[in-house]
C-alpha cells in the first residue's frame, strides 16, 4: 500500500485527450436533450396560450350574442354592434391583431395575437347540412358564426416551432330576437 502512495506515475496525453473526448460527447448529448427540451416546453406553452386566448375571448363574446336583443350594426366580416340583454349597446371588432370591445364608458383591448377574426350572419341555418343563408341586413339576422384563430402574443420567428396556432368557431344562435 505505501509502495502506490509513493507512485508518482501520472496519466500520458494521450489517456488525456480521450477521457477529454468522451466528457466532450456526454455532455453535448446532455446539451442536446436539455435544448429538446427546452424546445418542447416552449411549442407546448405556446399552444396553450394560443388556445386559451381564443377560447376565454369565444366565450365571452357568444355568452353576450345569445342573449343579445338586437343587433344593430354590420359593417363588415370583422366588426358586429349589438344590444345585450340590460339594454347597453356592444360592440367587438378587429383592429391590428386585436379584438377590442366597446361597452359604454368602457373600451377594452380583449385579445391580441389575433391572426384571423370572421364572423358570418345568417337568417336561417340548417345544422344538419351546416349550411344557411347569410345576411347582411342586421334586422335579420338570428344565427352568428364566430371563426377565430389567435397565436401567441409573443413575437415569435415565423418559422419557429413555437409559433402556435389555434382556430376557434362557434354558431351562436340569438335567444332574444
Amino acid at each position: 500500500m505505501i509502495q502506490l502512495a509513493r507512485d508518482q506515475r501520472g496519466f500520458t496525453l494521450g489517456e488525456l485527450l480521450i477521457v477529454v473526448a468522451i466528457l466532450g460527447i456526454m455532455l453535448a448529448g446532455l446539451l442536446a436533450v436539455q435544448m429538446q427540451g427546452q424546445q418542447s416546453y416552449l411549442i407546448g406553452s405556446h399552444r396553450v396560450e394560443a388556445q386559451q386566448n381564443g377560447r376565454i375571448a369565444l366565450e365571452m363574446m357568444t355568452r353576450e350574442l345569445r342573449s343579445a336583443r338586437s343587433v344593430t350594426a354590420i359593417p363588415n366580416a370583422t366588426d358586429m354592434s349589438f344590444v345585450d340583454e340590460n339594454g347597453n349597446p356592444i360592440r367587438y371588432w378587429l383592429s391590428g391583431g386585436v379584438i377590442n370591445r366597446d361597452s359604454p364608458g368602457n373600451s377594452t383591448p380583449l385579445i391580441g395575437g389575433v391572426a384571423a377574426f370572421n364572423m358570418t350572419f345568417f337568417q336561417d341555418y340548417d345544422g344538419s347540412t351546416n349550411t344557411g343563408t347569410t345576411t347582411t341586413d342586421n334586422t335579420l339576422v338570428r344565427l352568428v358564426r364566430v371563426r377565430l384563430v389567435t397565436g401567441t402574443e409573443e413575437s415569435v420567428a415565423s418559422y419557429s416551432g413555437a409559433n402556435q396556432f389555434s382556430t376557434i368557431e362557434m354558431l351562436v344562435r340569438l335567444r332574444n330576437l
